[in-house]
C-alpha cells in the first residue's frame, strides 16, 4: 500500500472530530448512498473483512504538522523545558523526521497551541409537538471546532493533511469517496452545514515518511484505531474512550455503539518487520446490543466499525524511559 497525503480545506465549522475511524466509517457511508450496497460490500467491506482494506487513514492534522510522538515527550528533557514539552501537541515534519530516524528530538520543533479550537455555541430545544422553542431554560449548550488559519503555524497552510495507505487500483475510487462526502458533508450536523469542506483532489505521495532504514525497529500511529489481537503490544501510547452511534440510514433511532477504547494518534510499538497498518474491523455483535444486532442480521445487513491505525516506521531507542 503506497502512502499518500490528502488536504481537506475546511469550509465551515465541524462539531464530529476529524478521527480516522469516524471519517473512514463516513466514506463507506457515502460508498452505500452513492454507489450502492454491492460496490460496498465488493470492494471495501470483504476485503476488510478479509484482513486486507483498501485504504487506511490516519486522523486529519492542521497543515503540516504531525502528532508529537509519544516517545518524544518520553526522553529526559531538562527541567526548564519539561513542562513546555509535557503540553506539546503537534510536531514539524522537519523535527518528526529527525525523531523517526533516531534523532534527538528538538524543541523548536514541538508546539502545543490550540489549532483546532473548541468553540461553545448555545443552542435551543425545539418541541416535537409544537415545532417551537422550549420553555424557559431549556437551553443547551453545543461544541464545534474551526481551524485556527491566524496562527503562524497554519497562515500559510490553511486545511487538514490526511495521510492514506491505499491499495493499488483503489486510488480513484477514494478521491470519489471523498468527493461524495464533500457533497454532503462530515459528521453531526452536516445537514444544517456544519463539516462542509472542500477535497484537493491530489494525493501526494509522501515517500520521505516512509524512510527506508536498516535500524527500523518499530512503528509509529497517525490515526484513532483500536489495535487488534496479533498486534504489537510492546510501546508507548495514551487511550482514548469513544462512544460511537449508529447512522440513521438503517431506520434505527439513537442507536449508540458500546464505549469503544481507542488508542490516540502518536502511538509507538517496537515492531520486526515493520507493518503498514496496525488494527482491524470490529464487528458489529461487538460494538452493539444484541437486539439490534438480530434486527440488522435479519435484514441482511453487516456491519463494522473500520478502525485500523496507519503506521509510519520508527526509531525506539533505548534512552526512552519505561
Amino acid at each position: 500500500m503506497k502512502l499518500y497525503r490528502l488536504k481537506l480545506r475546511p469550509l465551515s465549522s465541524w462539531m464530529t472530530p476529524w478521527q480516522a475511524d469516524t471519517l473512514s466509517g463516513s466514506l463507506c457511508w457515502a460508498a452505500a448512498r452513492h454507489l450502492g450496497s454491492d460496490a460496498l460490500n465488493e470492494e471495501i467491506l470483504k476485503p476488510t473483512l478479509a484482513g486486507e482494506p483498501p485504504f487506511v487513514l490516519s486522523d486529519a492534522f492542521p497543515g503540516d504538522l504531525l502528532p508529537i510522538p509519544i516517545t518524544v515527550k518520553l526522553h529526559h528533557w531538562e527541567p526548564d523545558v519539561r513542562k513546555e514539552v509535557k503540553r506539546a501537541r503537534w510536531i514539524t515534519l522537519e523535527a518528526f523526521n529527525l525523531a523517526q530516524r533516531g534523532e534527538p528530538p528538538r524543541k523548536d520543533g514541538l508546539f502545543g497551541e490550540e489549532l483546532i479550537q473548541p468553540l461553545e455555541r448555545i443552542r435551543n430545544t425545539i418541541s416535537r409537538t409544537t415545532d417551537t422553542t422550549g420553555d424557559e431554560g431549556s437551553l443547551f449548550p453545543t461544541q464545534e471546532f474551526v481551524l485556527d488559519t491566524s496562527s503562524s503555524l497554519t497562515k500559510e497552510t490553511p486545511y487538514l493533511s490526511v495521510y492514506v495507505r491505499v491499495g493499488e487500483g483503489f486510488e480513484e475510487r477514494l478521491i470519489q469517496l471523498f468527493r461524495l462526502l464533500e457533497a454532503n458533508g462530515f459528521g453531526a450536523d452536516a445537514s444544517v452545514g456544519y463539516g462542509r469542506f472542500e477535497v484537493i483532489p491530489t494525493l501526494e505521495p509522501v515517500d520521505w515518511l516512509d524512510v527506508p532504514a536498516d535500524s527500523i525497529n518499530g512503528l509509529m500511529t497517525l490515526s484513532t484505531f483500536q489495535p487488534a489481537q496479533n498486534d504489537p503490544t510492546d510501546g508507548y501510547w495514551e487511550l482514548l474512550m469513544k462512544y460511537g452511534k449508529v447512522g440513521a440510514d438503517f431506520g434505527l433511532e439513537n442507536v449508540f455503539k458500546k464505549p469503544l477504547v481507542m488508542l490516540k494518534p502518536g502511538a509507538c510499538f517496537r515492531s520486526r518487520p515493520f507493518r503498514p497498518y496496525l488494527g482491524r474491523a470490529i464487528p458489529m455483535s461487538e460494538i452493539l446490543p444484541k437486539e439490534i444486532t438480530d434486527e440488522l442480521q435479519a435484514m441482511e445487513i453487516n456491519m463494522l466499525h473500520y478502525a485500523f491505525g496507519l503506521a509510519v516506521p520508527f526509531i525506539l531507542n533505548e534512552g526512552v524511559k519505561n
